[in-house]
This record gives structure tokens, C-alpha cells and sequence, in this order.
């Protein structure tokens, strides 16, 4: 055999060898600092905090309209003033991380401990598309959470071998992992509170309006949330699902709310709302409200939770 190709295997065997030295190791040192994390420092600790650590009786999860609609403060001395009584209460959204994420702290948190209420802000276009990205954030805790394992295997295949790799499943993450400890935060209540208003309302299409949208539902992403009904439906915690206010949305949630109906879970619609609808300034892009709206929306949303709240907590408390 040709002496250069025999150096260009050695070579490519070495290389191998390294990559899977170096890949074993960052492995094994980032799944033992994880569940380390500040709780407040950033999405990772966020994720981290919510799967692993909190321990609220009213927890709130959903993407970043869920963490900039629904003002923590206000719904907890709410829910304090009607029961006389306080309930600790944490607002668990995470920007940028939709159904699919949602789902599994969903089923991670009732796996863990048994909260009275989660409220899951959700709209009906999450659980449409192929992008399911979202749940990949929390590869870091593939194999320290056995539910979040199963959700990461069960995209493909591919992404299953992929898994096996600490290279893959740390990519992007380990400068967050490394900021969180270096700048934690102090301790919040989860509620990112939005400023302004960036709508121009000249620009808003308004012919396609209260269209109900044809498009099937994503498999995957359905089966998902599917089974987070499913488990609460089974279940001594009451689960409320929301869809907060957009401005002047061109669909609807049909078929969400069926969903919904189908296991006995509430579902509280406040997606297509009339009077955020006529007051742009309330909110600081077409997508989420800014803090004078969420404040709004939140005396607005336990209006509509006031008629279920005996059943949904003092039952169980």
C-alpha cells in the first residue's frame, strides 16, 4: 500500500481519536456544571430552573409572549387578594422557545412535583411548520432528563444519533453556560416587561382578517401537545391554556380550542380582542404587548380565570 495513503488514514484515525476525546470530555464536564447554573442568569439557567428546580404552586409557561404578557406581580396579588391566601407563583416563559419546548417543561414540571395551576400561553400557529429548533435548546439535558430525552429523540432518527454527540448537543450553548456564571442575575419573577410601541398602523394588512387557516397541524409538534393534555387531564393540576392578545391577527385557534375540548383542559381565547385590537399603543410590535398592555391583559385574563378559579385551585390546596 501506497505509503501516503497509509499516513492519511493514520492521520484521519488520529483525528478521530482526538475529536472523540475532546468530545467525551466537554461532555461530561458541561452535564455535571449544568444542573449547576444560576437560576437567574439568562434562557439556559431559565431552562435549566424551570425543568429541574422550581417548585412554585402557580407557574406560567409559553415563548416571549408569555414572558411579556403576563405581569407576575399583579396576577399573584390577584390570586392572593381573591383567596386570602398567598400562592408563590413564577412566570416560566422563555423567549423564542415555543410548543415544542413548552410542552416538555410542561411535562417535566407535573413529572417532578405537583403545582395547583400552569397556565400555557399557546397560539395555534406554534403547532404549525417543520421548525422544532426551539426543543433542541434543551440538548444540554439529554441525557440528565429522560423526558427531554425522549423529545429530542423523537424528531428523527438523524437527530437521535446526532444526540449521542456532546459537540452537537453543546453547539452555540457553552458561552451561555459560561455567562451565566460569570454575570448572574438577581433573583425576578420571570415577567420581561416590553417599552413603546413600534406599530405602524399604516402598514397593517387588514383584508385577510379573522380568516380561520387551512393549514394542518405539524405531527410531531401535535402529538406533543396532545400528550401534555393527555397528562394533566389525568392528573390533580389544573391546567389552563391561553392564547394572549396579538394585533389584529390574520387567524384564529379552532382548532386548538377542539384540542383543548377534547380532554376537558380550559381554554381562555384572548388572541383576537376588539379592544387591544383599536389601541396599537398598547403593544410594542404587532406580536407583544409593551408593560401598559400586559398589565392590561393580566386584570383582563384573571377577569376570564375568576369563574373556574375555585375549581381550578382550592380544591387542591
Amino acid at each position: 500500500m501506497n505509503k501516503d495513503i497509509i499516513y492519511f488514514w493514520k492521520s484521519v484515525l488520529i483525528f478521530v481519536c482526538l475529536l472523540t476525546i475532546v468530545d467525551v470530555t466537554i461532555g461530561i464536564a458541561t452535564d455535571r456544571i449544568m444542573p449547576k447554573m444560576p437560576n437567574y442568569s439568562g434562557q439556559m439557567a431559565k431552562d435549566n430552573f424551570r425543568l429541574h428546580k422550581l417548585d412554585t404552586e402557580v407557574v406560567i409557561i409559553g415563548s416571549s409572549r408569555g414572558s411579556h404578557h403576563y405581569v407576575t406581580k399583579q396576577l399573584s396579588d390577584s390570586l392572593d387578594a381573591f383567596y386570602n391566601h398567598h400562592l408563590t407563583i413564577y412566570n416560566a416563559a422563555i423567549d423564542g422557545k415555543f410548543a415544542n419546548s413548552n410542552c416538555c417543561a410542561a411535562e417535566v414540571i407535573i413529572a417532578r412535583y405537583s403545582p395547583k395551576l400552569v397556565i400555557f400561553d399557546l397560539s395555534e400557529n406554534q403547532l404549525r411548520g417543520d421548525n422544532v429548533s426551539d426543543i433542541e435548546f434543551s440538548a444540554p439535558f439529554y441525557w440528565n432528563d429522560s423526558i427531554v430525552h425522549r423529545y429530542l429523540n423523537n424528531i428523527s432518527l438523524k437527530e437521535r444519533i446526532l444526540m449521542k454527540s456532546s459537540l452537537y448537543r453543546y453547539n452555540g450553548k457553552l458561552f451561555r453556560i459560561a455567562y451565566s456564571f460569570l454575570w448572574p442575575l438577581a433573583e425576578d419573577d420571570g415577567y420581561l416587561p416590553l417599552y413603546g410601541t413600534a406599530i405602524d398602523t399604516t402598514k397593517i394588512n387588514k383584508s385577510n382578517r379573522n380568516q380561520p387557516s387551512s393549514i394542518e397541524l405539524n405531527s410531531y409538534k401535535k402529538e406533543n401537545f396532545e400528550n401534555v393534555l393527555k397528562k394533566y387531564a389525568n392528573s390533580d393540576v389544573q391546567l389552563v391554556v391561553v392564547c394572549s392578545p396579538r394585533f389584529r391577527p390574520n387567524d384564529d385557534n379552532q382548532q386548538l380550542y377542539q384540542m383543548c375540548k377534547e380532554y376537558g383542559i380550559p381554554f381562555i381565547d384572548l388572541y383576537d380582542i376588539p379592544f387591544f385590537n383599536s389601541h396599537p399603543e398598547l403593544f410594542k410590535d404587532a406580536g407583544h404587548l409593551n408593560d401598559e398592555g400586559a398589565h392590561l391583559f393580566t386584570a383582563l385574563l384573571f377577569e376570564k380565570l375568576k369563574p373556574n378559579l375555585e375549581n381550578i385551585v382550592l380544591n387542591h390546596m
